[in-house]
């Protein structure tokens, strides 16, 4: 998939817009699985672009109850921590290129 902003990139992988500002401010993202919720920050300057971003894992309500779906959960959430270094390096890829500001992700 072609991708040319971090917002076309985030929601290719499922997240959700929670927040948004046009030019400096903070945008939040945010993905929910059976266990964990995952929620993407992303700091953006004065002219609108994106600076830096991070991602917070949180534990939902739905707690485990057996050793199955315990270790149900701490896979939910190492797949979700690859899926959050995976998108963050595709971010700065995009950071860091000039022109065509574009990456097949």
């Amino acid at each position: 998939m072609k991708v040319k902003d971090y917002r076309q990139l985030l929601s290719a992988r499922g997240f959700k817009c929670r927040e948004q500002s046009k030019y400096q401010g903070l945008n939040v993202f945010e993905k929910e699985h059976l266990y964990n919720k995952i929620v993407c920050t992303i700091i953006k300057d004065t002219h609108g672009k994106a600076q830096s971003m991070t991602f917070n894992i949180y534990h939902t309500q739905r707690l485990p109850k057996d050793m199955d779906e315990f270790k149900a959960q701490e896979f939910d959430r190492s797949y979700l921590v690859k899926e959050a270094q995976k998108i963050h390096d595709s971010f700065v890829e995009l950071r860091n290129k000039k022109a065509p500001k574009y990456i097949w992700f």
